[in-house]
């Protein structure tokens, strides 16, 4: 057999390599691809040893390069997108803000403080602004109606600690707006004149 029909081979392996991570088909593509390179090598052996050994070699440098360009550009493409869940011209830097179901950024809830609703054996529910939320707690179990604040927001995840008996004689009572001092002073130092 003639050695370019190997040669063909190792193209039609390179596209199906290629095809496998843009037709999501199980796998069935790369199986091809593995025996089409294989009879690749097999044309390549039966021509001379020679042929065999430098196809070989071939494959094994060339291979991860078309991998690594392959990943390289797969997330642009238009199931690489879908996948990834992006529109058209969104980028992902890793530092986008996750969000609560209401909007409110994850990163406003650290150092805010609330109740755990359920026992966290580590992760449980906490109630912080009338807000019930996931959380897990940093190690130890927090049993519910405790009061807790959150230390950290890490992966998505709301981390919190219980108050410790300082924390809790500190927290700060909230303050009631307080109405003129009408009622203290009697009806006498009125001014019932500028009323009308």
């Amino acid at each position: 057999m003639p050695l370019y029909y190997a040669y063909a081979l190792l193209a039609v392996f390179y596209a199906l390599l290629v095809l496998e991570f843009m037709i999501p088909s199980g796998g069935l593509v790369g199986i091809a691809a593995v025996v089409i390179v294989v009879a690749a090598l097999a044309v390549a052996f039966t021509h001379s040893t020679t042929a065999g050994v430098t196809l070989l070699m071939l494959v094994a440098a060339t291979t991860p390069l078309v991998f690594i360009g392959v990943i390289h550009v797969w997330p642009h493409t238009p199931i690489g997108r879908r996948i990834l869940n992006r529109r058209p011209g969104q980028t992902y830097d890793g530092r986008s803000q996750r969000k609560l179901a209401d909007g409110t950024p994850l990163d406003e809830l650290v150092n805010q403080r609330g109740v755990a609703k359920t026992n966290m054996l580590p992760s449980g529910l906490i109630l912080i602004d009338s807000r019930r939320v996931d959380a897990v707690s940093e190690g130890m179990a927090i049993d519910a109606g405790t009061q807790i604040v959150v230390t950290k927001i890490e992966a998505g995840k709301i981390h919190v600690r219980p108050l410790s008996v300082e924390e809790i004689s500190v927290v700060e009572e909230p303050q009631q707006p307080r109405s003129p001092d009408s009622l203290e002073n009697p009806p006498e130092n009125f001014d019932f004149d500028a009323l009308a």
